[in-house]
C-alpha cells in the first residue's frame, strides 16, 4: 500500500516511525497530486504548527489551536478539500477531517469504554511500563521502552503504588477507556448526505478502515489484520457511507473564504 504524509512544517509521522524521504513530502506537493490523479493509497495531510503560511498576504498557523485564527484553519481545510473534489480521486475517494481536542466545551454525553475486547489495555502493556521495540532486547522489557521517562511519572501521579518494573495495581486507571468526543468529518462521493453516525469509533478507526480496504480486502477476505487489540475490535465507519448508490458524488464543496490578519472576527 503506498502513502504519503504531506506536511506544511512538521510531519506527524516522524512520531510513529522514521520514513523514507519517498513517504514525506510537502503540503504544496498534494494538490499537484491530486490534479494529476497520482495520489497514494494513503495520504496524511498535516497543517502548519508553526505560523509559517502566507494567506492572503499575511502569514498564519493552520492547525487551529488558540489563538491561532481558526478561519486560517478552516481555509487551509478547503483548500484540500477542494483539490480532491476537483481531481480524478474524487470518484473513490475518502477525506477524513479529523481533531486531537474537543475545543474544551462540555460534552454532555459520557466517554465509552475502549472497544478492545474488554482488555485493560490494547497491546499487554500498562500505564508508565513502556515496552518496545526501539533498542531489543533490553526495550522489550517493562519500562525499558524509549523515552518511557514521562509515562512514568504520569503514572506514578494517578496510582499510587506504581513501579516500573512490578505488577500493576489492578485499582488503577488503564488504557480501557476513550476521551471525549472529537469533531470528525467525512467528505466523500459515498457519504450519506446530512447523516451523523451514533456508531462509537475512535482514531484507529481509521486504522481499521485502511486494513480492511487494503489488506483484508485486497487479500481476498479473512482476518483483518491489526497492530493492537484497539483497531482489531474499532469500528471501521463504514456506516458512514453508501458504497453503491454513491449518494454525494455530485455534492459541490465550496472554498472557505479568505483570512485576513486585519480583521480580527470573533
Amino acid at each position: 500500500m503506498s502513502w504519503v504524509n504531506y506536511f506544511s512544517d512538521l510531519p506527524t509521522s516522524g512520531i510513529f516511525r522514521q520514513s523514507a524521504s519517498s513517504h514525506v513530502q510537502p503540503v504544496s506537493a498534494f494538490s499537484t497530486a491530486a490534479a494529476a490523479g497520482t495520489l497514494p493509497a494513503v495520504s496524511l495531510v498535516d497543517p502548519s504548527f508553526m505560523k509559517d503560511q502566507t494567506i492572503n498576504g499575511s502569514v498564519f498557523e493552520t492547525d487551529e489551536h488558540p489563538p491561532n485564527d481558526i478561519r486560517a484553519g478552516q481555509y487551509f481545510v478547503s483548500q484540500i478539500v477542494n483539490a480532491v473534489r476537483n481531481s480524478p480521486s474524487w470518484s473513490d475517494s475518502i477525506i477524513f477531517i479529523t481533531y486531537d481536542e474537543h475545543g474544551g466545551f462540555y460534552d454532555h454525553v459520557a466517554p465509552a469504554a475502549a472497544q478492545q475486547g474488554g482488555a485493560l489495555n490494547p497491546d499487554g502493556i500498562n500505564p508508565g511500563q513502556c515496552e518496545d521495540l526501539s533498542n531489543p532486547p533490553a526495550s522489550e522489557q517493562p519500562g525499558g521502552g524509549a523515552q518511557c521517562g514521562i509515562s512514568q511519572s504520569d503514572a506514578a501521579a494517578i496510582c499510587p503504588g506504581f513501579t516500573a518494573t512490578g505488577s500493576y495495581p489492578a485499582n488503577c486507571a488503564n488504557f480501557n477507556q476513550l476521551g471525549f468526543r472529537v469533531p470528525f468529518i467525512a467528505v466523500s462521493p459515498f457519504s450519506k448526505p446530512h447523516y451523523v453516525s451514533h456508531t462509537v469509533g475512535d482514531h484507529t478507526s481509521l486504522l481499521a478502515l485502511i486494513e480492511k480496504r487494503f489488506f483484508s480486502l485486497a487479500g481476498g477476505g479473512g482476518t483483518r489484520p491489526h497492530l493492537t487489540a484497539r483497531d482489531q475490535y474499532a469500528a471501521t465507519l463504514e456506516d458512514m457511507f453508501d458504497f453503491n448508490k454513491v449518494p454525494s458524488r455530485n455534492t459541490s464543496v465550496p472554498a472557505a473564504p479568505l483570512p485576513s490578519a486585519s480583521d480580527p472576527g470573533c
